[in-house]
């Protein structure tokens, strides 16, 4: 837990069901309230700390004052360090989302007074405004798909909700808010009927609604409903007129529960973890605001939640198996989101090799599944939460992690080429100089991901090591020129070597290079590149200088002349196709621009 964290809260309340159903929802002075263990979320000296978002990783984001009190700007809490951003030139600047990679979003309020979308990576803030819109509000991140979401107003001072590329407007809506998209794509936010009424709704993936109301309270100022999870748990606040503000917890089941933090003014929920705890803040009767984490003390299963299985992954490399099936494909990629890994491997049974994904992928890589064992690399320990229901195949049993950070008994070579492009069915060899451990990868695009690994979990890389990097066409025929990169620490702290391979398909330089075999009897190959197109001949002398044979080979393009298919070729004869006798010759490439000579040996 976060050093900021402190003072816990008990309560012992009972819990029983409310109500059915997402569209009758009854909220009363019966409305049980949650029972939950709080824990405050404090910064020394802060005394205004608004939660509004976490991360898997108990990483925290939200709003707080400036340093002299007069504006809002937005926060981050990660790995216990607490920093302040405020958009240049803005009035206020809002965080309301976290994701795994430490990227914020919100949205600031300019000098006029409209509100644009706010991205924070890398320590720094950039502007996004959505297409043709007048205002943009972000309140969602994505980690799955990297897609934001929260409401946009249009030229016409008309609200409508956003996520990623798309716009939702609730039908008959006078004006729809959006918030927070889950990894199957359902869309929760709210909406202002004709009459001028408050409701929540789910956008399904399919395009229908479901209105998520609290009809017993019909004089609502406002109702926002902020966040669902993967399982459908949803979390909202809602006024009445003459009330205080109040946030509710909706089960799949239909089971609603209000959340209060003992002592407190309001409890404003703003996020749910898949594992049921909320986050937000709370204000306190003497002005301060401070956040909160709020875990179940009694682990809600109502009809649908599914289940929850915990467990601990050291820093560095892991073995795991996924413990439940997810409510939503779950593929390499938004295992390594979940995670934090750097990369993620498995084992392809049917070629026998190792495949690789790392997050330089350009697509979501292998479908994770049950009885599979994955191998992962993380930058440091997590305590992680997965949540679905029981594998039904039997034989898809999860298995412990297994943790073995020393020595590195698993490695990647991702990257992507450079030159020609067309690269699919491309294919990149690497070869560790001192182990002689060959990995392969097949081209996809052009980016590639090759892997080794020993379930054993002996060493297959040290610091120091030389990789060669080869890369064959779709034929077999060789591409490039060898690339040799050498690993150092941070390659063994991600598991991971990143490269860039340039000039595929067109070599650097012209060159003649040694044939093979040699010595040789009677034929051999002589392998060449060239960096331009040209005509090219291949003429053979003896140790005299006297010429015995003159191969043309005419006009050819640019490219790597290595492999057996392509190089050239001599059947150890003469200009007249008699033999010629053992000993020394040499072989001279020659182009417009260029020329070469090599040395070899003919033995009978």
């Amino acid at each position: 837990m976060n050093h900021y964290i402190k003072t816990a809260f008990i309560l012992f309340i009972c819990l029983t069901p409310c109500f059915i159903g997402y569209t009758v929802a009854q909220v009363s002075a019966d409305t049980p309230i949650a029972d939950y263990i709080f824990e405050t979320i404090e910064v020394p000296g802060v005394d205004f700390l608004e939660v509004t978002a976490s991360n898997d990783f108990g990483d925290y984001a939200g709003n707080t004052r400036s340093a002299d009190g007069e504006k809002t700007v937005g926060f981050t809490l990660i790995d216990g360090v607490f920093t302040t951003y405020d958009f240049p030139g803005s009035q206020n600047t809002y965080f309301y989302a976290l994701g795994n990679s430490g990227q914020a979003a919100g949205h600031y309020k300019d000098s006029n007074g409209l509100y644009h979308g706010v991205v924070l990576e890398n320590g720094e803030l950039r502007q996004y405004d959505f297409p043709g819109a007048a205002e943009t509000n972000i309140y969602g991140l994505s980690d799955e798909t990297g897609a934001l979401s929260g409401n946009i107003v249009d030229a016409a001072g008309v609200s409508h909700a956003f996520s990623g590329e798309l716009t939702i407007t609730f039908p008959g809506a006078t004006n729809t808010y959006g918030d927070f998209v889950n990894a199957a794509g359902a869309v929760v936010g709210s909406y202002v009927d004709a009459d001028g009424m408050f409701h929540g709704f789910i956008r399904h993936p399919d395009g229908s609604f479901t209105t998520i109301d609290l009809p017993t309270t019909p004089n609502l100022e406002f109702l926002f409903v902020n966040t669902i999870t993967d399982l459908g748990l949803i979390g909202f606040r809602a006024k009445a007129a003459n009330d205080i503000l109040r946030s509710y917890i909706l089960l799949p089941d239909g089971t609603l529960y209000e959340v209060r933090l003992p002592g407190s003014v309001i409890t404003v929920v703003r996020n749910v973890n898949q594992d049921g705890s909320i986050i937000g803040f709370y204000d306190l009767a003497d002005g301060r605001r401070l956040g909160f984490v709020g875990r179940p003390k009694t682990q809600p299963n109502g009809a649908g939640f599914g289940n929850i299985f915990s467990m601990h992954l050291s820093k560095g490399l892991n073995m795991l198996s996924v413990p439940l099936k997810p409510t939503v494909e779950t593929t390499a990629r938004s295992l390594a989101v979940k995670t934090g890994a750097t990369t993620v491997i498995t084992f392809d049974a049917a070629n026998r090799r190792f495949v690789a994904w790392t997050p330089n992928a350009p697509d979501d890589g292998f479908p994770i599944e049950g009885a599979k064992g994955y191998i992962v690399n993380l930058p440091q320990a997590r305590d992680l939460v997965f949540t679905g229901t029981a594998w039904t195949n039997p034989t898809e049993v999860a298995a412990a992690p297994i943790a073995h950070a020393d020595p590195i008994w698993a490695f990647v070579v991702s990257g992507h080429l450079e030159g020609i492009h067309h690269f699919d069915g491309y294919i990149v060899k690497v070869r560790n100089h001192r182990t002689n451990i060959v990995m392969t990868s097949q081209v996809r695009g052009n980016y590639f991901a090759a892997a080794t690994a020993d379930l054993n979990y002996r060493s297959v890389i040290e610091v120091g090591d030389t990789l060669e990097l080869t890369v064959t066409d779709i034929h077999g025929n060789i591409v490039s020129e060898k690339f040799n990169f050498t690993v150092d620490t941070t390659h063994l702290e991600n598991a991971v070597m990143t490269v860039s391979l340039d000039s595929i398909g067109t070599p650097k330089r012209s060159q003649l290079l040694q044939n093979y075999p040699n010595p040789f009897n009677p034929e051999t190959w002589i392998p060449y590149q060239l960096s331009e197109a040209s005509s090219v001949s291949l003429s053979i002398y003896d140790a005299t200088g006297k010429h015995i044979r003159t191969l043309p080979f005419g006009y050819q393009s640019a490219g790597f002349y290595q492999h057996r298919g392509r190089a050239a070729y001599w059947d150890g004869r003469n200009a007249l196709g008699e033999p010629v006798a053992s000993g020394v010759y040499f072989y001279q490439l020659t182009t417009p621009s260029f020329q070469q000579t090599k040395r070899m040996i003919i033995m009978k």
